[in-house]
């Protein structure tokens, strides 16, 4: 309606407008829906789909930025969030991105007490207290995980019972689990999401489809990772392409590349220098170039030779000072 008096009062008094009021409605509307709803783009989209071309491109911005501006953060949608930030199904990558860098085997601890289901409940519930933990994986034969058993799940076993009833019969099946290279911000949001302290890092084998259990991983070990990944110099970034992980290190005095050709820097196997950014320049690494302190170096690596690399990183080596001849 907007629209359509627009183009009423303006028909007979200024030059050059149309015959019929279509434009005016469609920008008119787009107008309304973009600022009520807080969706620019998409009505941008919607003028050149509805038109068929992209005539109505510039008035529907000038229409749709002035609906924004009047409207503010009224939204029709009661559900919407100001920012990707305050959703929940980004808030832990935006408001920690280095969570989403580092990879779950960074963190994970092995597991203290491992169960088996044939174990009675009472011998279990001895364990646990010995071990000083609340919860333990139950493993088969070969190791695969089977459940996990809590002081939550032996509370609901009569204490006259616990000592006849198998782990089995009173573990929990229905586990959640997660894998080596995964990354924090997906555990840490599970973690929180389930309201559990702990879960188990398996390996899942292609042929028989068992979960292998390697280790485990809670929310205090993803904060320590955290505090020492804030500490280090490097940081892990997402590999170029599948089966590869880019790591980034700010080279410091003292390391193994620091002051040393490329040729010369016997970097760990399957490891590869991308880029060097050295001040407001980017270099592109050969043979003969000399990595210096403060360069900013990119590194291709396997994710079995990650570890390698961060441990060539951080070893330090004394060079011996020049001796000056008078």
């Amino acid at each position: 309606m907007v629209g359509a008096s627009v183009w009423r009062l303006c028909y007979h008094v200024l030059p050059g407008v149309p015959d019929t009021p279509g434009p005016f409605v469609i920008v008119g509307m787009m107008a309304l829906f973009g600022g009520i709803a807080h969706a620019p783009l998409a009505v941008m989209l919607m003028v050149a789909e509805m038109t068929g071309n992209l005539s109505m491109l510039a008035p529907a911005m000038i229409a749709v930025g002035i609906s924004s501006i009047v409207v503010g953060d009224a939204t029709i949608y009661t559900s919407q969030v100001p920012s990707r930030a305050d959703s929940p199904a980004h808030r832990l990558q935006l408001s920690f991105p280095l969570l989403s860098t580092l990879a779950v085997r960074q963190a994970m601890t092995p597991s203290p007490l491992q169960l088996s289901p044939q174990q009675s409940v009472e011998e279990a519930e001895q364990l646990l207290d010995e071990h000083s933990v609340g919860g333990a994986c139950v493993l088969d034969a070969r190791g695969n995980l089977l459940g996990v058993l809590t002081l939550a799940d032996i509370g609901r076993v009569p204490l006259g019972e616990r000592g006849s009833r198998r782990v089995e019969g009173a573990m929990n099946r229905d586990v959640l689990a997660i894998q080596p290279d995964d990354t924090l911000d997906v555990a840490l949001e599970q973690l929180t999401s389930h309201r559990i302290g702990w879960m188990p890092m398996v390996e899942v084998e292609t042929a028989t489809g068992g979960r292998h259990l390697i280790g485990r991983i809670s929310t205090q070990e993803i904060v320590r990772a955290y505090r020492e990944a804030l500490a280090k110099g490097s940081r892990r970034m997402r590999g170029l392409v599948e089966g590869t992980v880019m790591l980034e290190a700010e080279i410091e005095p003292g390391m193994r590349l620091a002051g040393r050709p490329l040729r010369e820097a016997q970097l760990p196997t399957e490891s590869l220098v991308v880029s060097i950014r050295r001040q407001n320049e980017l270099l592109f690494p050969r043979g003969s170039t000399v990595i210096e302190p403060d360069d900013l170096v990119t590194f291709l690596v396997s994710p079995s030779g990650e570890e390698r690399l961060r441990a060539y990183l951080a070893e330090r080596v004394e060079r011996a000072e020049p001796i000056l001849l008078h």
